[in-house]
């Protein structure tokens, strides 16, 4: 049983989270005396549960960078801004221990469980919403071709061929990690890992230059430790056919459907309309022809897009800031956006923090992941 003081720490959380709607709701924006707060009102109790004997200075240390690590990875792959990340990280640290007494393992740590609570009901929810207005579209067909027919280009076959090889290197590595250490992880949490170090690799990796040498390095490094985790042949091509289908269901029909239908949500705004804090939902490509012409390209945008020079504008959890609006509207003025009307596509206003809390009160009924809950219900 918890104490009265831990439940005094999880009403707290559930305040900060009260407070962080209301001001994202109503001026999209989540103020530092809450986020600051709560991470300062996490730390202080976990040094309490120290001081309670509850804990220990080491796991208190592994939570803190850990939740830190993953509140960065949000907002890193473009998914919370500060605020939310701020959030996220200390709703990690306040939640008491005890919490989590039924739990055991990788499935007690705090910013996982808070991780699955967050992001697979918002998924969920979001797939619920897209379908439903995919459904409401006369041009199911159009839609639905516009998203696969851009995948049987040579450039785009050459590069899911490689991530999928990537895919199948990252799921041998971590699998090889958790025969090492003797990790007794669920299959579920095993493939959550996988998809996490493939886009976290496939992120680091799109600032190198796509040359014939990467592609034979890195992909000869998966192949040699798939091979190295495969007992025999057989395993490694049933290995392998596992890890096709997963490639083939999540990241080319799910991805480009969704994607593709993501675009219904999107709105068009003029250039000179555009403000502060906008998220565009396209990429913005300046491209030099042979004859030394600048053209300038609109892209569809992925996980694996990396930062280059080229790139004017991609989405991004920060948003337009004041001085890329004007560098957009002086190309405007000149004419670098006449074949897109001046107009850009930008992403609906979406306010994390109710998702947040949402996760959070999920995390707190359920004293863990929402799914075991339902594993056990049904």
């Amino acid at each position: 049983m918890m104490s009265y003081y831990e439940y005094l720490l999880i009403f707290l959380a559930l305040i900060f989270c009260g407070y962080a709607c209301y001001t994202d709701l109503k001026i999209q924006k989540i103020r530092n005396i809450c986020s600051f707060g709560l991470l300062y009102a996490g730390v202080l109790s976990q040094l309490m549960a120290w001081y309670l004997g509850k804990t220990t200075p080491l796991y208190i240390l592994g939570l803190f960078f850990g939740s830190g690590l993953a509140a960065v990875a949000f907002y890193w792959f473009g998914i919370f801004s500060p605020g939310d990340s701020k959030l996220f990280w200390g709703l990690c640290l306040i939640f008491p221990p005890s919490l989590f007494r039924l739990l055991s393992g990788t499935l007690s740590f705090p910013p996982l469980i808070l991780a699955f609570n967050i992001v697979i009901p918002y998924t969920i929810g979001v797939l619920g919403y897209l379908l439903f207005k995919f459904l409401l579209r006369r041009d199911k067909l159009e839609i639905l071709r516009n998203s696969l027919i851009p995948n049987l280009q040579k450039e785009i076959l050459i590069s899911k061929t490689f991530n999928l090889f990537l895919l199948i290197g990252m799921g041998s590595t971590i699998t090889y990690i958790s025969k090492l250490f003797a990790w007794e992880i669920s299959r579920f949490l095993q493939f959550s890992l996988i998809l996490t170090a493939y886009i976290l690799a496939q992120k680091l990796l799109s600032c190198l230059p796509k040359k014939p040498i990467y592609y034979t390095i890195i992909g000869f490094a998966c192949i040699w430790i798939s091979l190295k985790v495969s007992i025999s042949i057989s395993g490694f091509i049933y290995g392998f056919a596992i890890f096709l289908g997963l490639y083939f269901v999540i990241f080319v029909i799910a991805k480009q459907l969704v994607l593709a239908l993501a675009m219904i949500l999107d709105r068009n705004i003029d250039v000179a309309n555009l403000k502060v804090g906008m998220i565009p939902a396209e990429q913005i490509v300046q491209t030099k022809h042979q004859d030394g012409v600048v053209y300038y390209e609109k892209h569809q945008a992925t996980f694996s897009s990396g930062i280059s020079d080229n790139i004017i504008i991609s989405p991004s959890a920060r948003g337009l800031s004041k001085e890329k609006i004007a560098e957009l509207k002086n190309l405007s003025d000149q004419g670098a956006f006449a074949k897109f009307e001046n107009k850009i596509k930008i992403q609906p206003d979406i306010c994390f923090a109710p998702v947040i809390s949402i996760g959070a009160l999920l995390t707190i009924l359920c004293q863990g992941p929402f799914y075991l809950k339902l594993i056990q219900i049904f």
